[in-house]
């Protein structure tokens, strides 16, 4: 005959043995023994998660860092435009070039009448893009062959109008605000005054003509100048 206990407990489940989980000393079944914490499984040691999630942060960390260090960063377009492509194009299409200027490559004017300081020789050159760019060649107060000459394209990169070497200081100054001692080249739509005796930061090397006033980013590009045989050859430009 069953008695009553026996009866209450057909309603009363007994609790699931899981291996790992310990039971309450009063529910553990007879022929059973209280389980020992040591004999706990792995993973569901609190501790030994703790430190795995740990580890793995600070393998996430390593992974990013390591990403953000091998990651190229793409250079700004004003920085890796260094060459004739960089002349504005707007400039370029606006220009009217003379057809009887010379053509560089080639000599664009002769050493005798560049003789003074501050003369001026304009001409053409043919840029890799098959465009033709205005440029001038200004002789400099003092100096020795080559030296004694800066060779320049006359637009500016990104610039709208030809730049023009003013020799009257008064009207650089009314102009441009600009109080200067010696002429200057000028740009007159981006109000820019460069220096062609002072050198300023081009692409991380010194290039002739600092902006000394107005928004100008760089020097104007440079054309390269030599002296041969009483003439002056214009060979490239940036």
């Amino acid at each position: 005959m069953t008695d009553s206990s026996t009866k209450m407990n057909r309603f009363k489940p007994a609790m699931p043995i899981i291996p790992g989980v310990p039971l309450p000393a009063d529910e553990i079944p007879a022929g059973f023994e209280k389980v020992n914490s040591s004999h706990i499984a792995l993973w569901t040691d609190r501790n030994l998660q703790i430190r795995a999630a740990a580890a793995l942060l600070v393998l996430l960390c390593l992974v990013l860092v390591a990403f953000r260090v091998l990651k190229k960063e793409p250079l700004p377009a004003a920085l890796i435009l260094d060459s004739p492509a960089a002349v504005g194009t707007a400039a370029l299409a606006g220009s009217a070039l003379p057809g009887d200027l010379p053509l560089a490559p080639g000599p664009v004017a002769l050493s005798q009448d560049m003789g003074k300081p501050w003369s001026l020789a304009k001409f053409q050159i043919s840029l890799p893009t098959g465009e033709r760019a205005p440029a001038m060649v200004i002789r400099l107060p003092g100096g020795s062959g080559s030296s004694a000459y800066w060779g320049l394209l006359s637009v500016a990169q990104y610039g709208q109008c030809e730049l023009a070497l003013v020799t009257d200081v008064a009207k650089i100054e009314s102009d441009y605000g600009f109080r200067a001692r010696h002429p200057m080249v000028v740009d007159s739509c981006a109000q820019i005054v460069y220096d062609p005796l002072s050198y300023g930061r081009a692409h991380g090397r010194l290039a002739r003509g600092q902006v000394v006033k107005g928004p100008g980013m760089r020097p104007p590009l440079a054309v390269e100048i030599l002296v041969q045989k009483g003439s002056l050859v214009a060979t490239r430009s940036e």
